[in-house]
């Protein structure tokens, strides 16, 4: 009782009926102070109860019919109180919820949500959420029809574990509405409420339903309340799925023309604007010439309307204009918003999220992040220096946030025409090697450049690879593994890299991201921002590769419900790393070195014919992604990179072109054109090694410094049980390694170079003493 009613004196006085068990005593009760204060108890007295009770729905049912209720206790669902207000007969409910500190949380499908919205609504539902520390007292006020109320206090609670594990005991007053123990036991609960709660459930979704367009936007609304349940990715992946959800709709709605109108899913007419238009339609270059219709009608069917479109396609500015199709069409979308549900996630985490995104335009609720597409592409873009990519096979598209536009694949199978083009801008680009650079093996060095472009375009499909691939008895990092380039400065590996992404971007990503600015909080944050779009890291020390621990297990713990994650790609101008980073990469080597001072011979005429190569517009990206999406050939989860390389082939093929002698048609570059085999060729030859007969196996005894022979020795495979001591390696299995090398064993032990033995030495090129002066030349070129 208040303070104002517990004075010493007071003393119950229980006159105990006849039936009593020991699950329950009843009485009637009244206090000698108040006696005869009829107002006090309603009849001169309350009646009481003194309950044992072993399950909760026996306490329950002192609830059903109820006309209203007031309650603090504990309760860790929703769904209960929904329960209580349809199957218990409950007209209302007002409840504080002492225990839970994220309440929201436990609301996990759309119909519980739906229900308690509608209940809320209706004024029928109440539910209040602590401010503070933990309620734990349980009081309830059950008004019935007849206008008697139970005050109920005690142990009881609505919580599951108070009942599978506890036996309550509950005290029951019953006296009349509006009596002075009524509101006594009222006002307790209104304290409660003042002090410890200051934040009502559902009261911003209701809010933002009520702002609601259409029923289709209320549902809507609902679901990024709810959210998607335990989230099994971390808050930042779960909001940046939420966004791609809504991109991967609008490349969804994207219809492509036909030439058949019988073939059309419906009729449009073409406008000279896209901005115009009433919704999405395709205006080519030239398309429409002999066409009927008149270009500024619309279709009769969408009617007038002067606002913008919500989605307009439109050409890149890289087009080939070579076909009447689009090789890189874009989706603009000025109107477009991306909404994330914050029900689910850390309220910290929301609004670092948020914060951003509001100084750009985003409106941020209780409940939802809601922003314009170019503020959120952008901040993609701004956190992780690569833009949005989403892979979304069910629409055979592929999608990059760029700004307020989204790019597309081509709308049309490639022409011979575009592919010829395409397939003769990528071999100019290598070929500079032979026209430009200087190296003892320029088809090596020229088909491993060619299996970098293929990996580069496989990249963004790895996710969808990973899916097919993932298996309790497979190692994900060693299927899909990262791409590393190796060479000296002057070798143009960055240069290249940056050009691969400047092909799958459409000119929009013209760097990589300085290996300064990398550590391992961005290598683990990357994979949060679901975005495939390759993750390049330009002049990587091999010290700080090692030192990036995510990379060995960066795909171990991916699932299909994993936010998209990039591979990595690495250049380096260092030796390789430790074997557990060897295991997970494509280690590819540009053992080539090109002149980098413009006063050498031959500089600019060289830095004339690159800059004409990266001129030349190349959709051969958008081509390879449409032909993936087409044959989505990692459903028959045998192939990575031989994927793409098969799709060459039949590019070639189809273009009607004889493939280069370079390109790795049957295998990947590095095992066609082995460059650790040819390191050790070339000293065998050289006779800087010499091979002395060991207990099973043999000594390499190396004239060169301790640093060099580290490299030697780690790229020779595990089968040869290779170790390094000093200046010398052991190796374990003679014959396999003679073999590798091209020699039998008395042949190395006989030493080849004293015998005038040489096999398949690499080709020297034959140099004018001009190319001989312009070695290094892409240092400054290739490598800034």
């Amino acid at each position: 009782m208040p303070s104002s009613h517990r004075e010493r004196n007071e003393r119950p006085t229980y006159r105990v009926n006849n039936a009593r068990t020991m699950d329950e005593i009843t009485a009637k009760i009244s206090f000698d102070k108040y006696a005869d204060m009829p107002e006090f108890y309603g009849s001169g007295e309350a009646g009481y109860r003194l309950m044992m009770v072993k399950q909760r729905e026996d306490f329950l049912d002192l609830f059903e019919g109820a006309s209203h209720v007031d309650a603090v206790t504990y309760a860790e669902t929703p769904e209960l109180m929904v329960r209580m207000l349809t199957e218990y007969d409950i007209e209302s409910l007002d409840v504080l919820v002492g225990n839970a500190n994220d309440y929201a949380n436990q609301v996990n499908d759309v119909s519980t949500a739906r229900s308690l919205v509608q209940l809320r609504q209706d004024d029928r539902l109440t539910v209040r959420l602590k401010n503070r520390k933990i309620v734990h007292s349980k009081m309830y006020r059950i008004l019935m029809p007849d206008d008697t109320v139970k005050l109920v206090h005690g142990s009881a609670n609505l919580s599951v574990n108070s009942w599978e594990y506890h036996t309550n005991q509950i005290s029951v007053i019953t006296t009349e509405v509006g009596t002075e123990l009524d509101e006594e036991f009222a006002a307790f609960i209104d304290e409660y409420r003042e002090r410890y709660s200051s934040q009502t459930l559902l009261n911003g979704l209701v809010e933002a339903i009520e702002d609601a367009d259409s029923p289709e936007e209320r549902e809507n609304r609902i679901e990024y309340w709810v959210g998607s349940g335990d989230l099994d990715v971390s808050d930042t992946a779960a909001l940046n799925q939420d966004a791609t959800e809504d991109l991967k709709e609008i490349a969804d709605r994207v219809t492509a023309a036909v030439d058949d109108p019988e073939e059309a899913d419906e009729t449009v007419a073409f406008v000279d604007e896209p901005e115009k238009a009433d919704r999405t339609v395709v205006k080519p270059d030239g398309s429409g010439e002999d066409d009927d219709t008149d270009p500024n009608e619309t279709s009769d069917a969408d009617g007038e309307s002067d606002e913008s479109p919500d989605v307009g396609l439109v050409e890149s500015d890289h087009e080939t204009a070579l076909t009447e199709t689009l090789d890189r069409p874009r989706v603009r979308t000025p109107e477009k918003k991306i909404r994330m549900g914050t029900s689910k996630v850390d309220r910290d985490v929301a609004d670092d999220f948020s914060t951003t995104l509001r100084s750009r335009g985003a409106t941020v609720e209780d409940h939802s992040i809601t922003a314009p597409l170019s503020a959120y592409n952008n901040q993609v873009r701004e956190s992780t220096e690569i833009p949005t990519m989403s892979v979304v096979p069910e629409a055979e598209q592929v999608i990059i946030g760029d700004d307020e536009d989204l790019i597309l694949v081509a709308t049309d199978p490639p022409t011979p025409e575009v592919l010829d083009q395409c397939l003769d801008t990528i071999e100019a680009y290598i070929e500079t090697v032979k026209n430009h650079g200087y190296t003892q093996t320029p088809t090596a060095v020229m088909a491993q450049m060619y299996e970098a472009f293929l990996y580069g375009f496989w990249a963004p499909f790895a996710n969808q690879y990973a899916e097919a691939l993932s298996s309790p008895s497979r190692t994900l990092d060693n299927v899909l593994q990262h791409l590393y380039i190796e060479g000296n400065s002057d070798a143009g590996k960055d240069k290249l890299t940056e050009y691969i992404l400047r092909l799958v971007s459409d000119n929009t990503v013209i760097s990589g991201v300085d290996a300064d600015d990398v550590g391992v909080d961005e290598i683990r944050g990357v994979r949060e921002w679901d975005t495939c779009f390759p993750y390049a890291i330009i002049d990587a020390e091999k010290s700080k590769i090692e030192g990036w621990s995510p990379i060995r297990n960066y795909w171990g713990d991916w699932t299909p419900t994993s936010a998209d994650q990039p591979c990595l790609i690495f250049t380096t101008n260092d030796s390789l790393p430790k074997s557990e980073f060897r295991n997970r990469m494509k280690i590819l080597s540009m053992d080539v070195s090109f002149p980098s001072n413009p006063e050498d011979p031959g500089f600019h005429a060289a830095q004339d014919d690159l800059a004409e190569v990266l001129e030349r517009e190349n959709p051969i990206f958008s081509y390879v992604a449409r032909r993936m999406l087409a044959e989505q050939p990692w459903t028959e989860g045998n192939g990575t990179v031989e994927d793409v390389r098969q799709i060459f082939c039949d590019f070639y093929e189809e273009a009607d072109r004889e493939p280069p002698e370079y390109f790795p048609a049957i295998e990947p570059a590095e095992q066609m054109y082995d460059t650790g085999r040819l390191k050790w060729q070339r000293d065998i030859q050289g006779g800087r090694v010499e091979f002395e007969s060991e207990p099973d196996g043999m000594n390499a005894d190396f004239d060169r410094e301790d640093w060099e022979v580290y490299d030697y020795e780690k790229r020779l495979d595990k089968r040869f049980m290779s170790d390094k001591s000093g200046t010398s390696v052991y190796i374990g299995a003679p014959e396999e390694f003679a073999e590798w090398v091209d020699y039998s064993v008395e042949e190395l032990l006989d030493g080849p170079a004293e015998n005038g033995e040489i096999t398949d030495q690499p080709v020297e090129l034959d140099e004018t003493p001009e190319e001989k002066d312009s070695r290094g030349f892409f240092r400054r070129l290739l490598d800034r």
